[in-house]
């Protein structure tokens, strides 16, 4: 069975251009006759089809025109009419008009694809003279007359023949040239698509080792808050004592004292709320206190170069919030106000309470109408650019150079803000500074300014037992001691065995139990377990310098009555035994506990 593509149909439209009518009648007769049909068979099967091809057309389309100018005409028609013609038999004299070689000349300008045929009887132009006229061309051949009716047919049928396949192969080209086109720009875009992945997958690296880095100084940050909570939980206890026994003159002494373990302890919860994620303790807090703080600490450690000025509001009224966090958050955008100020500057701290209507808080995304504290850090810096502000509060974005900066920073401070139900605007033109602005909603009851409370005596005890159990010696000493100098009696232990020992042998004298968390052979969760199990009444306390949430469930799950974060006051430690001491013998414990 053949399978060979039938071809397409051949042109056969022939233009004849000549000022001799006769002329055209001999063409027309050679070329559209019966003998030329049969003429014109044996040749096309001869040089262009096979035998199974079967017949093409057999015959010419001749149009004549007698002057050059009428053949341009036809030529301009035809393409017009998507029609265009395969050859013409031309001319070279034709008076009065264009002679052969100017007829080519101007229909070629029009149209280059036109086979021609130059027919002449004299030597007019010599092949030079025709070159460098009409330039070096495939399309032109010259016919001597008188000619030969078989010669005329056979450059007919080769001319149109050449046409035919001059157009499949500039199509097969084109298409071929899309197609290269259509897989070069699929290539481009893969190859695109390949540097993005692996550009994306470099950065996804870095953030990976990054965030290991992280969470192993997280690992660490924790050991080091227990170690450094243990060693600051002693000074302030025992600075609670010193203050009953120094004179009045040394009491700023021991105020200093208890301000600066406060302080560092903060920046110990500060490492942690970072590193582990620690939620903040929310307290109504004064937030003029903590910008004074802000600003004496950039007074003290800023470069000379850099001037601070401030405006604070005369009633600033009171937020609920995180202290540390709210300082963590001020103070990363105080550094990068002075990292935007290499060459000295201005930075200012403003604060207002603003009315934020419906209109407003729908530009700002989590946000609702009503009342907002708000804190202006400016800068008179280098600015953001436009490219960069919608990147700022990205993870591991930054500007700085490589190590100057994690990019951490305002995505922390950005987590931090909305924990509080508030949020962050930025403003920036580069060369003259940046302004954030800070916004945290006051509630209705928080609009007055929160009273100073009364000084109140420390809660001393009445004799009773308590069990303080510590691996620290330090902490457990001092806190023995304490609870001694206010009326309670004491007993020991070093680790969570001695003290079930202890809690054995006096269990029906000892009324709390104030354990650490974290300690060697038992810890204090598994304390708790088993002194519930043995008495359901005790009061259970816990200490510790950091405790993940899985493991506060479990002791809020063996009602343990206060976790006292280390480092702790004496304040607070009386205060937390009190309260704890009042609610004895109000436990009931769970179904598990009951069936154990």
């Amino acid at each position: 069975m053949n399978t060979t593509p039938a071809q397409p149909e051949t042109n056969r439209r022939i233009l004849v251009v000549d000022d001799n009518p006769a002329i055209h009648e001999d063409f027309k007769k050679i070329l559209c006759g019966d003998a030329a049909a049969k003429d014109f068979d044996a040749l096309d099967a001869l040089y262009f089809r096979d035998e199974s091809s079967g017949p093409g057309s057999r015959t010419f389309e001749i149009d004549s025109a007698a002057q050059g100018q009428e053949a341009l005409e036809l030529i301009e028609k035809s393409l017009r009419e998507n029609r265009p013609y395969a050859m013409a038999f031309m001319d070279v004299r034709m008076p009065p008009g264009w002679d052969g070689i100017e007829t080519i000349s101007r229909i070629w300008e029009v149209y280059p694809d036109l086979q021609v045929v130059l027919c002449t009887a004299y030597s007019d132009y010599s092949w030079d003279e025709m070159v460098a006229k009409l330039g070096q061309s495939d399309r032109l051949v010259i016919l001597k007359k008188p000619f030969d009716n078989i010669e005329v047919l056979q450059l007919a049928c080769t001319m149109t023949e050449k046409w035919n396949l001059t157009q499949i192969a500039r199509e097969r080209l084109a298409e071929t040239e899309r197609i290269v086109d259509e897989r070069t720009h699929e290539l481009r875009s893969a190859n695109e698509q390949l540097q993005t992945e692996m550009k994306q997958r470099k950065q996804a690296e870095a953030h990976l080792l990054r965030a290991q880095r992280l969470e192993s100084i997280g690992t660490l940050a924790s050991g080091i808050a227990h170690d450094l909570n243990n060693m600051l939980s002693p000074i302030l206890m025992s600075a609670g004592l010193l203050r009953m026994d120094v004179p009045e003159a040394s009491q700023d002494l021991v105020s200093m004292i208890e301000n600066c373990a406060e302080r560092a302890a903060g920046v110990v919860k500060q490492i942690l709320t970072f590193a582990r994620g620690v939620e903040g303790e929310r307290v109504l807090l004064q937030p003029r206190h903590l910008l004074r703080e802000i600003i004496n600490v950039a007074s003290e450690t800023f470069p000379r170069n850099i001037r601070i000025e401030c405006e604070l509001s005369r009633d600033m009224g009171c937020l609920e919030g995180d202290a540390t966090q709210l300082h963590q958050v001020l103070m990363n955008l105080c550094v990068n106000a002075r990292d935007a100020m290499p060459d000295g500057g201005t930075l200012k701290i403003d604060t207002s309470v603003v009315n934020l209507d419906t209109q407003y808080v729908s530009m700002a995304p989590n946000s609702h109408a009503g009342l907002y504290f708000a804190i202006r850090v400016s800068d008179s810096g280098t600015g953001i650019s436009p490219e960069n502000m919608d990147k700022i509060f990205d993870p591991f974005f930054t500007t700085k150079a490589l190590g100057k900066g994690t990019g951490l920073g305002l995505s922390t401070a950005i987590g931090i803000i909305k924990s509080h139900d508030g949020f962050i605007d930025v403003s920036s033109e580069l060369g003259k500074g940046t302004t954030f602005a800070v916004f945290l909603p006051i509630s209705g009851e928080a609009i007055v300014s929160a009273p100073e409370k009364p000084e109140e005596p420390m809660a001393a005890g009445s004799g009773e037992l308590v069990l303080v159990v510590d691996d620290e010696l330090d902490v457990r000493t001092m806190t023995a001691t304490v609870l001694s100098q206010y009326g309670y009696q004491v007993l020991t232990a070093a680790d969570g065995a001695e003290a079930v020992s202890t809690f054995a042998q006096h269990r029906n004298e000892i009324r709390a139990v104030i354990t650490d968390i974290m300690m060697p052979v038992v810890d204090g969760v598994a304390l708790c377990r088993v002194l519930r199990k043995i008495d359901s009444e005790v009061c259970l306390l816990v200490a510790t310098g950091y405790a993940d949430e899985s493991r506060l469930i479990e002791l809020r799950s063996l009602n343990v009555r206060e976790v006292l974060y280390k480092p702790f006051s004496t304040e607070t430690l009386l205060s937390a035994l009190s309260r704890a001491l009042s609610l004895r013998g109000t436990y009931t414990p769970p179904p598990a506990l009951l069936c154990a």
